[in-house]
């Protein structure tokens, strides 16, 4: 159904289907969203916000009553908690969105008591540690059950933990030829972009995955990209390799979502890292040779032009799958 659909919105996007058609469209080839699946969708949203505002009611119980509650209280309800949100898995499956959400809910109260733990007993630890453990202790259940929602969970408590440990121990340099630490965030999210891909190819493209997919990949051309912004603007002879790992982090990203699998909206987030990358170095390069007017203006055309050619290459791609869509589809 979700194919039929996608490929009557792709005909209306190109203009070969008239887009005052396009309902009567749906209804004939029963593409059009059922009640029954509206309601569904929006089962899971509820359920979703009922996890987190749960969640963060218990932490705010935490804060507002914390001189109120004695050590073993805190404990006591913070664990009782953990193991409530757990109890459900004895009878609902894994797979279902109740005993997710309820694996998830225990993924975010794990935080919460170690939080519990440092606040009571100031151990003194940096606050890397904190996040490091909480991604350890979930990382089999993550490992286990694969939910999309819990390795981004995972993911993020890394970023976290690996931020807060550059600050905390005070680590500004790392050893040529890459010395920015922001190349240790590029290293931990591209792997995890690599996993994710080596992981899923075998599994059902669902729209989760895709997306959860797409989010890891993303942050990794964000991260690079500031990089490669960065060095454009200090011109660090320590950091010289920075703009040929981005060069081929491109060509990596043309051959995945250009070869491999037409994917537009990886396509169009590539090229506008490409034209803000380019956009940089035309400016630091002509700053001191054009008035800031001119330019203004040449930075602006620039940015018109590459954009329109970028739209138009895209829809001759778009085009293009369509037909090859259709010519499987009569083969």
């Amino acid at each position: 159904m979700s194919a039929h659909r996608q490929q009557l919105l792709d005909w209306v996007a190109s203009g070969d289907l008239d887009a005052s058609k396009l309902e009567q469209a749906l209804a004939l080839s029963n593409s059009a969203p059922s009640a029954s699946a509206n309601l569904r969708f929006l089962s899971r949203v509820v359920l979703a916000f009922a996890v987190l505002l749960l969640c963060s009611g218990l932490i705010f119980f935490f804060a507002y009553n914390w001189d109120d509650l004695s050590r073993y209280n805190k404990f006591a309800i913070a664990q009782t908690a953990v193991l409530l949100s757990l109890l459900p898995l004895l009878w609902v499956d894994i797979r279902q969105p109740a005993g997710q959400a309820s694996l998830f809910a225990a993924s975010l109260l794990v935080g919460a008591l170690l939080a519990l733990v440092g606040q009571t007993y100031q151990s003194g630890a940096d606050s890397y540690q904190l996040f490091l453990v909480w991604a350890v202790l979930i990382a089999p259940w993550v490992m286990l059950t694969k939910m999309p929602a819990l390795c981004l969970l995972l993911l993020a408590l890394f970023n976290l933990s690996l931020v807060l440990a550059l600050n905390d121990l005070e680590i500004d340099r790392l050893l040529v030829p890459f010395t920015h630490p922001g190349w240790l965030l590029f290293v931990l999210n591209a792997s995890a972009a690599g996993l994710w891909l080596i992981a899923t190819q075998h599994l059902p493209q669902t729209r989760l995955l895709r997306w959860a997919g797409r989010i890891i990949s993303l942050y990794s051309l964000l991260i690079l990209t500031f990089l490669a912004i960065g060095y454009i603007y200090s011109w660090s002879n320590s950091d010289a390799l920075t703009l040929p790992v981005w060069t081929g982090f491109s060509a990596l990203w043309l051959y995945l979502y250009r070869v491999r699998q037409l994917d537009l909206m990886m396509l169009s987030a590539l090229i506008m890292a490409s034209i803000v990358l380019l956009i940089s170095i035309l400016a630091h390069a002509l700053a001191d040779y054009i008035p800031f007017d001119g330019l203004f203006l040449l930075l602006a055309l620039t940015v018109m032009g590459l954009s329109s050619a970028a739209a138009v290459w895209l829809k001759r791609l778009n085009q293009h799958a369509l037909v090859l869509h259709r010519a499987s589809t009569y083969d």
